[in-house]
């Protein structure tokens, strides 16, 4: 007995109780046959002898005028063309049954292949068979893709649901495996032929057989083919895949830069890993690459004939471009986005010509001058956590300056590095006051003139005076006396200079507003009559003719306790590049006295300049290699949440180095780039610093503590600048109970949020300054009945005007800082008592 049921767009005829899994699926999927009628035989199990004369009376009762497409289901492969020839005569209707073993493919694609020219054959009564298609529904490009087809003795040709696949024909498990993905995902588009290119998981293709399958491809063929590189293929060094076939075949090609997965009316495309598995869905979708006119000659750039824009990217404004911001744009290039100005640059061909990367999709930040690329790469932050997860996880957010080297804008190191400029807006937005010019977050290290630093055994001596800016006028204090500038002889048995009873001043009185040429009026900057303040500028030069960044000889050296990391005691100099060893002192807060740091050598320092930091690299894989084996997969989570920081090949190295600092590992560190002297701790605080550059910026107040006495507080006001070689540690909240007896302030512009990588027992609210950064001390208020010390200081920047310049941003710094005093409410944010010690110090203090 046959029972039917109209599944979908097809008749199902079924012997058994109920459809089988294969006929519904079939059935539900399959496209409407405008010409024919599609019937579904479904049988599965042992057919009693009259089958076919039921199946034909069944048919007869339907009443079809038309043709017949024949779907066989749970039957041989030869039942079909057998049941196509008998129905045909007995109902005297064309039957079109498939010759051959059936394949389901995607989005209800119908795929017939035999050995033998296998396809769908139309059957009539009367007629000799007439084969018809191998696929259905029949795309343009059918007839092309028919044969498999033997290349040469180690490629095959081999044709798919979806379009044609040279693949490396030794293999057979591999391409057995990625065959049945291939079938099953990608979909047959109508006007498009994908030729797949290569195998993941075996020997590359060579360039030749491509070119043997090229010149046997019908017309056809050649005007639907879109390549894809599916797998390896040896290509020449430093060649995009398409270009490289364009100039082989010496005719313009069409290259697919993902696999086309989903319907064929809207198909995704993503590109393919190493292994074979899906990438990134790819916003350029299709390019057209044209052969070179010569040998040697310019490639030009691939044009963009489809691409898809996901609705965050905005309403488009031009071709491929989109508003994404009033001042940006986002462009569609072949690698993933671009976020630049609305004007493109000269260097656009450039950007557009960087070839896509299958395992990264670059959201690509134009930096033509500082101010824009901080605005762009903020953009760029935003759009990517707007994307879609697959996506973003592979995000990454890249400088044009590195995507297209030796153009105009910032230099790569700086843009690698993220040195972006910044402006003192978050300041101003707190005054009544213009916007001012924006300086350059990177401090300027202070040159020492003399000879090498001694070792931190040694005894502190004498050491010679500083180079320091040029001399300042003198300052007058309200009681008439002055103060000398930097060159001046110091007095006193410290050159403390004129005691002014509770207020120390060591630069230019600021009274009022109007004196830092500020329109605010009513605003008290620095008051000279405010007793117990001290204000700082330029100041006495050094403590009995010692300069500014050296230490006073009465001070005697810390006792630091060594800990060995990672094996034993390196040698002095560059010998950190040979052995993968480090000895860092035991972290302990500044002794009293005061003690400031010296200035270290360039082979102490924790910043390197330029980008190259290889040595460090593979020295920091050396010694830390059990620790990076326990922190990967955390990292890895850490750099999947955040796009923004996984850029480069080094982003893993550089996030675990972070990583690596914020736990107990990084306990000593700043102490031992603190002490100027060359070690193993070097190459550790470089790569942490690489790192710590590409976290989000902190602008605003951040917060520390110290334990000084009041003659500490005055030995501080009488310095200019203070230049912390180590990292700073601050936060970004208030504290609620950190040790010590002074409160310390400091006005931030390119301290790095490290909130991303603290752990469970971490400080989220932490922020560190790069070792090397510079910070101007603005105000010295010593305790009085109800107030506690406080210390004030401005991060100083790159490229800032001389002092007398500084005192407008000063201004705004110190007054932003007492109106953040002033509005401060709460108890205050905890802080772990092991992490209490890192924030217990002053920038510039051993």
């Amino acid at each position: 007995m046959i029972t039917r049921h109209t599944v979908g767009n097809a008749l199902v005829l079924h012997a058994s109780e109920r459809i089988s899994t294969e006929a519904r699926t079939v059935a539900l999927s399959v496209d409407r046959d405008p010409d024919n009628d599609i019937v579904i035989l479904d049988l599965q199990h042992e057919l009693p002898f009259d089958i076919w004369d039921t199946v034909a009376t069944e048919l007869r009762r339907q009443r079809l005028r038309r043709g017949i497409r024949l779907v066989v289901c749970g039957a041989r492969p030869e039942t079909g063309a057998l049941a196509g020839q008998w129905l045909s005569d007995r109902l005297g209707r064309p039957v079109i049954a498939p010759f051959g073993r059936m394949i389901p493919g995607a989005a209800g694609l119908l795929f017939v292949h035999a050995t033998d020219l296998g396809g769908w054959v139309c059957y009539r009564r009367g007629h000799t068979p007439v084969w018809q298609s191998k696929r259905y529904p029949v795309p343009a490009w059918d007839g092309a893709a028919v044969d498999h087809l033997t290349i040469s003795s180690t490629c095959a040709a081999e044709p798919l649901p979806g379009g044609v696949w040279l693949r490396e024909s030794r293999d057979e498990a591999a391409v057995a495996v990625h065959g049945s993905h291939l079938t099953s995902t990608m979909p047959c588009l109508p006007d498009a032929m994908p030729v797949l290119v290569g195998c993941p998981g075996t020997a590359p293709l060579r360039l030749d057989e491509i070119a043997r399958f090229w010149r046997g491809l019908a017309p056809e063929g050649r005007e639907h083919a879109r390549f894809v590189q599916y797998g390896p293929v040896a290509l020449p060094d430093g060649e995009q895949f398409g270009q490289a076939l364009a100039d082989l075949l010496r005719s313009p090609v069409r290259v697919f830069t993902g696999v086309p997965s989903g319907r064929p009316d809207g198909p995704a495309m993503f590109t393919v890993d190493a292994d074979g598995r899906p990438g990134w869905q790819v916003f350029a979708e299709e390019l057209a690459y044209r052969p070179r006119e010569t040998l040697g000659a310019k490639a030009v750039t691939p044009r963009i004939l489809r691409h898809r824009a996901p609705p965050e990217l905005g309403e488009p404004v031009g071709p491929r471009v989109y508003q994404y911001a009033h001042d940006a744009v986002v462009e569609v290039i072949p690698s993933g986005l671009w976020l630049r100005a609305p004007e493109p640059p000269r260097h656009a061909d450039r950007i557009r010509a960087v070839p896509m990367d299958p395992n990264r999709v670059r959201l690509v930040v134009d930096d033509p001058a500082p101010a824009a690329a901080d605005r762009h790469r903020e953009l760029a932050g935003d759009l990517a956590a707007r994307l879609d997860p697959a996506t973003r996880r592979r995000a990454a957010v890249q400088p044009s300056s590195l995507v297209a080297p030796g153009r105009p804008g910032l230099s790569a190191r700086g843009i690698e590095a993220g040195t972006y400029r910044h402006t003192t807006g978050h300041a101003a937005d707190l005054l009544p006051a213009p916007s001012v010019p924006a300086p350059v977050p990177e401090p300027v290290p202070v040159a020492v003139a003399g000879p090498p630093a001694p070792s931190t055994g040694e005894v502190a001596a004498t050491v010679p005076a500083v180079a320091g800016p040029a001399a300042l006028p003198e300052t007058t204090l309200p009681d008439g006396s002055g103060l000398p500038g930097p060159g001046a002889e110091a007095t006193g048995p410290h050159g403390a200079g004129p005691d002014v009873a509770g207020l120390h001043v060591a630069g230019p009185s600021v009274v009022g507003s109007e004196a830092a040429g500020l329109p605010g009026a009513g605003l008290s900057v620095v008051g000279s009559e405010a007793a117990g303040l001290h204000v700082a500028g330029p100041g006495v030069a050094g403590l009995d003719g010692i300069g500014p960044d050296a230490d006073p000889p009465d001070a005697d050296p810390p006792e630091a306790a060594a800990r060995d990391v990672a094996g034993p005691v390196p040698g002095g100099g560059a010998g950190w590049a040979t052995s993968p060893t480090m000895t860092l002192p035991v972290h302990r807060p500044a002794p009293a006295p005061v003690r400031f740091q010296r200035t270290p050598g360039d082979d102490a320092r924790g910043v390197r300049p330029g980008p190259d930091l290889d040595e460090e690299r593979t020295w920091f894989r050396r010694a830390f290699r059990r620790e990076i084996a326990a922190v990967s997969a955390d990292v890895a989570d850490v750099l999947a949440a955040h796009p923004a920081l996984a850029g480069g090949a080094d982003a893993v190295e550089y996030a675990t180095a972070v990583r690596l600092y914020l736990s107990a590992a990084g306990d000593g560190l700043d102490q031992a780039l603190r002490s100027a002297e060359p070690g193993g701790h070097v190459p550790f605080a470089r790569c942490v610093s690489a790192g710590v550059r590409r976290l989000p910026v902190h602008r605003g107040v951040a917060y520390a503590g110290a334990g000084l006495t009041t003659a500490d507080l005055r030995r501080i006001a009488q310095r200019r600048v203070l230049t912390d070689w180590g990292f700073t540690n601050a936060l970004a909240e208030p504290p609620a109970d950190l040790p010590g007896t002074v409160e310390v302030l400091i006005w931030s512009a390119t301290a790095r949020r490290t909130a991303a990588f603290e752990t469970g027992d971490g400080v989220p609210a932490r922020v560190l300054f790069l070792p090397g950064t510079a910070f101007t001390v603005l105000q010295v208020q010593e305790p009085e009945a109800g107030a506690p010390a406080r210390l004030l200081l401005r991060e100083l920047a790159v490229e800032e005007p001389p002092v007398d310049g500084r005192v407008r941003f000063d201004a705004l710094a110190l007054a932003a800082l007492r109106q953040h005093l002033v509005r401060r409410t709460g108890p205050g944010t905890p802080v772990p008592a092991a992490a209490a010690r890192r924030f217990t110090g002053v920038p510039g203090l051993r």
